[in-house]
């Protein structure tokens, strides 16, 4: 009978234990073995968060960790501590040097995807104790009060409470799953027959993880960070039939992330992906002057007042055969439209799951309108499903794939004028890999 063990995997690269963009070491590696069969899914990746002083201000003294709830620095409500990897890359430890999977822009697919996928009660029970993201939303009309007062569910006090869990002494214990496709679409990987798994993970910089009027006299790091690697061990049958195999092939998901700026109002966005299954994609936009800025939150969602999205392969209307256009009530600009249409929300959800099966969701017409986004606590974004029925998705080898979006690009900052937005995209797809008796790692999608 195989048995399951739970492993302790501190960093490979070493260094002083503290990890950061503007402090220790930059990037954390982390090398598992090639033994076993790794349970992907129970994947997690621990550590201390802790956010320190640089500039003395509200009492905490540089140096310090702040334990101070009016100091105004903030972390993205959906991301939490996620939103300190950058980046997040998957190979072989052991047969090559290429990349499995890379998830670039990581904190803006994982914003997207939990906030679609997760009801507020969801990160109120479970995300706000794992990774310290509690969410911006409410669950009952009695929640949406905006009477000044003791109610905790008005934006005020949710930001609060959102800083809570970043106050401690020593920091904030976290213990997060890593959103990959890899880690998402199989149960268990063969380490043995893979040569083992190196995932690296890149530092996000201070100014895109801290937020608010304080946030420029703080920074972040981690400290102790380690990931528990759930291992079931192979019988000695299980470990022969490995070795007899000869060529080993692993089936899984990956998300492949791009990045474009939209900058007119009606713009054809075209991407040569060369990628084969191609399950879904959405998008994630915010406009290019909230990045990197201390003053926004780098990871917010926002609607670039969308009138017109055709999603497209080779120029030609796919997946969906029509036009997406919003609709509007008469005699109301785009800053004071209430909600958005819930057609266009649907196919965005589709892209995740069939939206039939999606049974809770940030995601609503009133949350995604104007007027929510204007107080910058609105849950938005765009996609499709390119195979709804058999989940197989399309070959986009060869042909490009993309989408035209006519929108006024509205200023969230001062409605009514233009900004240039930031939009990016994640193409969800079936990847396959083959390994061969040399070693050899054959990646294809």
């Amino acid at each position: 009978m195989s048995s399951k063990r739970y492993l302790s995997i501190a960093c490979s690269n070493g260094g002083s234990g503290t990890y950061g963009h503007s402090v220790g070491t930059p990037q954390m590696r982390f090398d598992i073995a090639n033994n076993g069969m790794l349970q992907t899914q129970e994947l997690r990746l621990q550590g201390t968060l802790r956010v320190i002083c640089k500039v003395a201000t509200g009492g905490v003294l540089v140096g310090a960790q702040n334990t101070v709830q009016a100091n105004d620095v903030n972390i993205n409500p959906f991301c939490g501590t996620q939103s300190v990897c950058d980046s997040v890359e998957i190979g072989s430890r052991v047969n090559s040097t290429r990349s499995i999977e890379k998830i670039n822009n990581y904190p803006m697919l994982v914003s997207s995807l939990l906030s679609a996928l997760h009801s507020k009660g969801g990160f109120d029970a479970n995300l706000y104790t794992e990774q310290g993201s509690k969410g911006i939303g409410m669950t009952s009309s009695a929640h949406n009060s905006r009477v000044v007062g003791t109610n905790p569910f008005i934006i005020n006090n949710q930001v609060l409470a959102q800083r809570k869990p970043f106050l401690q002494q020593d920091g904030f214990d976290f213990d997060m799953r890593l959103i990959c496709g890899m880690f998402m679409g199989q149960e268990s990987l063969d380490l043995e027959a893979i040569g083992g798994l190196s995932i690296v993970i890149n530092c996000n910089s201070d100014d895109n993880v801290l937020f608010g009027a304080n946030a420029g006299n703080f920074r972040y790091e981690i400290v102790n960070p380690r990931i528990i690697v759930p291992i079931i061990e192979k019988t000695p049958q299980q470990q022969l039939a490995t070795r007899n195999a000869g060529v080993a092939t692993f089936n899984f998901l990956t998300f492949v992330s791009l990045y474009n700026t939209l900058s007119s109002t009606d713009q054809q966005v075209v991407h040569r992906v060369n990628l084969k299954s191609v399950v879904s994609n959405f998008q994630h936009y915010i406009p290019v002057s909230h990045i990197n800025n201390t003053a926004r939150d780098s990871m917010a969602q926002y609607n670039p007042a969308i009138e017109r999205l055709t999603f497209l392969q080779n120029g030609k209307r796919t997946p969906l055969e029509f036009v997406l256009e919003p609709s509007k009530e008469a005699n109301i600009n785009a800053s004071a439209q209430l909600s958005t249409t819930p057609q266009l929300l649907l196919n965005y959800l589709d892209a995740y799951r069939n939206f039939k099966d999606i049974k809770k969701s940030l995601v609503n017409p009133t949350v995604s309108g104007f007027v929510a986004q204007t107080a910058r606590v609105g849950v938005f974004g765009t996609g499709c499903s390119y195979d709804s029925v058999g989940q197989s998705g399309i070959n986009a080898n060869g042909s490009t794939l993309g989408f035209e979006i006519k929108s006024s690009l509205d200023d969230p900052d001062n409605r009514n004028t233009q900004t240039p937005f930031s939009c990016y995209t994640f193409y969800l797809c079936k990847n396959q890999v083959q390994v061969d008796t040399a070693g050899n790692v054959n990646v294809g999608m």
